[in-house]
């Protein structure tokens, strides 16, 4: 019996914790502005030019864009991208950035019609959404990819 008082105890104790840590879903931009708020980083939540959830961030010196996808009636998304874009005026060789995507696991860059190099990373949260912890693991990922893109166009 106090075995079992010990762990409902230590349960107790640990379901706080539990709790604080809110999933990051595509449905509820909030999750991850609240994200972004209790990291210190700055951010502006918008929309996009067609209504749905747009949020910039300046996320340590790296400049980017979420946009969600799949979204109903510009709410109940399940998918969000990372973006960023670099007014390059066609500089960058597409066998770089050939040579980027074959050579890169996580995103995938290009360069767009009017000579700008990207770079995106799509991510399906479904109805469940991640974890904060997957998350913010997911935001150093992309930091890298960040990093290395832009030493590979001379930014």
């Amino acid at each position: 019996m106090k075995y079992f008082s010990i762990v409902v105890a230590v349960l107790a104790l640990a379901l706080p914790t539990f709790a604080e840590a809110k999933d990051i879903v595509a449905k509820d931009p909030q999750t991850i502005a609240q994200f972004f708020d209790e990291e210190g980083v700055a951010y502006d939540v918008t929309t996009d030019d067609v209504g749905d959830p747009n949020i910039s961030v300046n996320y340590y010196g790296n400049e980017f864009s979420i946009y969600f996808y799949g979204c109903t009636d510009n709410t109940r998304c399940d998918a969000i991208q990372f973006f960023s874009g670099y007014q390059t005026d066609g500089s960058v060789r597409l066998s770089k950035i050939n040579d980027w995507n074959t050579e890169n696991r996580f995103g995938r860059a290009y360069v767009s019609d009017e000579g700008s190099a990207r770079i995106e990373l799509d991510v399906f949260l479904g109805n469940d959404g991640m974890s904060a912890d997957d998350f913010a693991e997911l935001l150093g990922i992309w930091s890298r990819l960040v990093q290395d893109f832009e030493t590979l166009i001379d930014w």
